[in-house]
Parts: C-alpha cells; structure tokens; sequence
C-alpha cells in the first residue's frame, strides 16, 4: 500500500513539475509552453465595433509591429489578401462591443459574429494563426452584447489574450483550460507594447 501511495505521490508532482516546465515568466507575463507559431505581418479587427482594435494597431505602430486595422474585415477582403509576400500570418479579433461603434456602421452584434466566425474559418483554411483578446477591460464585458462577442469568439482562438480584471468569474480560464489554449494574462492594455514583441520574437 505505501509502495502505491509512493507511486501516486511521484505522479502527481510529476504532473506539477511539467506544468511548470512548460510555462516561463518573461518581463512578468507568464507565457505558456503550447504557443502557435506566431510570425508577422498581423491584421486586427473587432467584433462588436469597439476601439480596441484601433488601440491594438497603435500599440503595433509604437512598438514596430507589422499590423494593419480593418474595422469591418470581410471574409473575402481577407482570403485575396492571403496572398503572395503580404499575406496575413495572424489575425486577431478584440472582443466587446460599443452600441455607438456598431450605429455608427450600420450593424449589430449578430452580424459582426457572423463576419468573424466567417473570418476564423477562413482564417483555418489558410493556416492563419487566430489570436482573441480581450484588451479593454471590464468597459467591455458590461452587457449581453459584449457577452455575445466574448462567448462566441473565445473558444476559436489559438491564443488568447486577456485582461485579468475581466476573469474574475473564471470564465477565461475556464474556457482554456476546456479547450486546451494557450491563455495570457495582462493587468493593463499598454503592456501589449512588451508583450508582443515577446511573443513575435522581437527581443
């Protein structure tokens, strides 16, 4: 019986010892061991119309990262320029909505989840790596909309990006663990200027 006991013992600090192993702290942000392959250029959008998208590519700017802003990316705008030199290697969709952002473009929550489950589709076909971020904050998970974006968008990504004052009901986590994705949290949008460089291999 205690040889048993030993045996599970060993087992499960093996389990921690390799979780441990497959994850590193760099500049602070935990990093886990099963990332996709990330490589440039990157193309940003959002569903649900809010400004994330907007301040993600002005972090890219700041930080000298090959990024493009498309507000309201088609799946077919993407697929014809998948193509040759230029082509899209990572696409990213920022979670949240803003009701004035969707007003303002003439559609709702529905469609702007449509678009993109089309554009993460696409995005699989073409071996382009999807990364979902929630960079905004609680701003952004206030309502059903932003649940709509959140919950639907979230279980698609290869990577996701989160800020941790969103997760305190565990649902981030939980989806990753679930799905088996690599997850990274950060406390403030502006500490994507040193993680993205991390994560691209730009340090």
């Amino acid at each position: 019986m205690r040889a048993k006991l030993g045996f599970g013992l060993l087992a499960v600090v093996c389990v921690f010892v390799g979780a441990a192993a497959a994850q590193q702290t760099v500049d602070g942000f935990v990093i886990p061991g099963n990332l996709p392959l990330l490589k440039l250029p990157i193309v940003v959008t959002t569903c649900g119309q809010g400004p994330g998208a907007l301040m993600f590519d002005v972090i890219c700017d700041t930080a000298g990262i090959p990024c493009e802003e498309r507000e309201l990316l088609t799946v077919e705008e993407f697929v014809s320029e998948c193509t040759g030199d230029t082509a899209w290697n990572v696409l990213v969709i920022i979670t949240g909505t803003s009701l004035k952002g969707m007003g303002a473009a003439g559609v709702d929550v529905d469609s702007e989840v449509k678009r993109c489950l089309a554009l993460i589709e696409a995005a699989r076909e073409l071996g382009v790596t999807i990364i979902v971020a929630q960079i905004e904050g609680p701003s952004r998970r206030t309502d059903e909309y932003d649940e709509k974006s959140i919950r639907a968008m979230t279980p698609e990504a290869d990577l996701l990006i989160t800020r941790s004052d969103v997760n305190d009901d565990g649902y981030f986590t939980r989806i990753a663990e679930e799905k088996g994705i690599p997850q990274i949290f950060i406390e403030k949008t502006l500490d994507l200027q040193k993680l993205l460089p991390i994560l691209f291999g730009m340090n």
